[in-house]
């Protein structure tokens, strides 16, 4: 699954998120990113190497991931469950970011510094959903109303939402690989998912989703 989720990050299938991740403000003395639910450390590579002078954590369950994570020379890599107290002090952190993990909301509060900056992401309707009509993936709530009414006790409405979308076009292995990577992959195996890819004739998807944004 770690492989598969490489394999479509190298693809440049989220290529637009990394873009609007690496363009988000961060002082320019020594700023400390919190990547949580990390997975390979894909999004908190891609910031420590727009921001030279940034330092990176990675936290996930994942060890097969944070191998991965840890190989940025800048980025410390902890298995960590991200229900528990954060090991970070309180407002030590500059810049935290979630893409499709859980999040813990007052944690989140209690480590981001005053005004620093909380991004997380999260999957619109529209999201993949060409493998939902294949039936390679189940269907998906409303992501981004669970969102606000979570982080709202710690940190009241979002200073904005972005929305991004992009048609990407798609091979056999690339689809399979997208359903391999996520929840969905725990109850599959590749090759049923090749070769189910391959019958559903799905020649491209829809990336689409919501980037909120928090200033501490």
């Amino acid at each position: 699954m770690i492989m598969a989720r490489e394999r479509v990050q190298s693809a440049g299938v989220f290529a637009a998120l990394s873009a609007l991740l690496t363009h988000v403000e961060l002082p320019e003395s020594a700023p400390l990113i919190l990547d949580c639910g990390a997975g390979t450390g894909h999004y908190l590579h891609q910031l420590l190497d727009a921001h030279p002078d940034s330092r990176g954590i990675a936290l996930d369950l994942s060890t097969a991931g944070l191998k991965r994570a840890a190989r940025h020379p800048r980025a410390l890599a902890l298995a960590w469950d991200l229900w528990e107290p954060l090991p970070l002090l309180e407002d030590s952190v500059d810049l935290l970011i979630d893409v499709f993990a859980p999040r813990n909301v007052s944690e989140y509060a209690r480590v981001l510094r005053p005004g620093g900056t909380a991004v997380v992401v999260t999957p619109r309707q529209g999201h993949l959903a060409e493998l939902r009509e294949t039936g390679l993936l189940g269907m998906q709530g409303e992501k981004l109303d669970q969102l606000l009414s979570q982080m709202a006790p710690g940190f009241g409405l979002p200073e904005s939402t972005q929305r991004v979308v992009s048609a990407i076009p798609v091979e056999t292995d690339l689809v399979a690989d997208l359903v391999f990577m996520g929840p969905a992959g725990h109850h599959r195996e590749h090759a049923e998912l090749r070769a189910h890819a391959e019958s559903g004739g799905v020649s491209h998807i829809t990336v689409d989703l919501d980037v909120s944004l928090w200033r501490g």
